[in-house]
C-alpha cells in the first residue's frame, strides 16, 4: 500500500432525507424541498472527496451506530481506521466551499504532522484530519461536539497529546436558510451554486402558490472505499 493509499477521506453524513427534516435550508419549503438542498450538498461532498487523490469512504446514517452525535461518529472513524488506513480526512456535507484543490493539501498536512483542522466561521470544523495514533489518544466522547466550542477544543487536545496542528483556511458551513443565502453570495463551483439557486427559487415559489413538490427519490453512497483520480 502506497504512502497515499493509506489516507482516506471519510464524508460522515446523515441521509438527504434525515437532513431535510432537521434543518430548514428554506424556512418555507416542504420536507422534501430541504431534502433536495441536503441532497446537492451531498453530492457536491462526494464529488469533491473523490477528487483529492485518495480513498473515498461514505458513512451515512443507515450505517451509524450510538446514542450521540460522538458515539456514532468515533464508530464510524474506528471502522474506517480498521481497514488498514493511517490518516482519516473527516468532512461533513455541509462546506459547499471545500475544494479539492484544499482536500489534497490537507492530505499533505496530515501525512506530515498527523493532524490538521479546517475551522468553520461558527467555531466548529469543515475538517478534520488526524492519525490513527493520535484518534486512540483522544477522549472522543468528551468533545463538545456541534457547538461553537469544537474548534477550539480540538486544537487544544491535539496540541496536548504533541501534534503540531495545521489549519487550512476557514470557511463557513450551511446550517440553515441564512447559511443559504451567505453561502450563494460566496465563491462556489458554478454547477453547485446554479443547483441551489435552483431549488431555492423552486422552494419560495412553491411557498407562495402553496403547492406541493414532487417527492424526491433518494440516492444511496457506497460504503467501500473508491479511489480517487489522481491529483492534479
Amino acid at each position: 500500500m502506497s504512502a497515499t493509499a493509506r489516507v482516506a477521506v471519510l464524508l460522515f453524513t446523515r441521509s438527504a432525507g434525515e437532513e431535510g427534516a432537521r434543518k430548514r435550508f428554506l424556512s418555507h419549503g416542504s420536507r422534501a424541498d430541504n431534502a433536495a438542498v441536503a441532497a446537492r450538498l451531498i453530492a457536491h461532498a462526494t464529488a469533491t472527496a473523490r477528487q483529492a487523490g485518495v480513498d473515498f469512504v461514505c458513512v451515512d446514517s443507515a450505517r451509524q451506530q450510538g446514542a450521540t452525535f460522538g458515539e456514532r461518529l468515533a464508530g464510524a472513524v474506528r471502522a474506517t481506521f480498521a481497514r488498514g488506513y493511517e490518516h482519516l480526512l473527516i468532512i461533513g456535507n455541509d462546506c459547499p466551499q471545500l475544494t479539492a484543490a484544499t482536500l489534497r493539501r490537507a492530505v499533505a498536512a496530515v501525512q506530515a504532522t498527523g493532524a490538521v483542522l479546517g475551522p468553520a466561521t461558527d467555531g466548529g470544523v469543515y475538517l478534520l484530519g488526524l492519525s490513527r495514533p493520535l484518534f486512540e489518544s483522544t477522549p472522543w466522547l468528551t468533545l463538545p461536539w456541534q457547538t461553537r466550542h469544537l474548534g477550539a477544543a480540538l486544537h487544544r487536545q491535539l496540541r496536548r497529546l504533541g501534534a503540531a496542528v495545521q489549519q487550512l483556511p476557514t470557511l463557513a458551513d450551511i446550517d440553515d436558510e441564512a447559511g443559504l443565502a451567505r453561502a450563494l453570495r460566496q465563491p462556489l463551483a458554478r454547477p453547485l451554486r446554479r443547483g441551489l439557486h435552483r431549488l431555492r427559487t423552486a422552494g419560495r415559489r412553491g411557498a407562495r402558490r402553496g403547492l406541493q413538490p414532487a417527492r424526491c427519490l433518494r440516492g444511496r453512497v457506497a460504503a467501500r472505499p473508491h479511489r480517487g483520480p489522481p491529483a492534479c
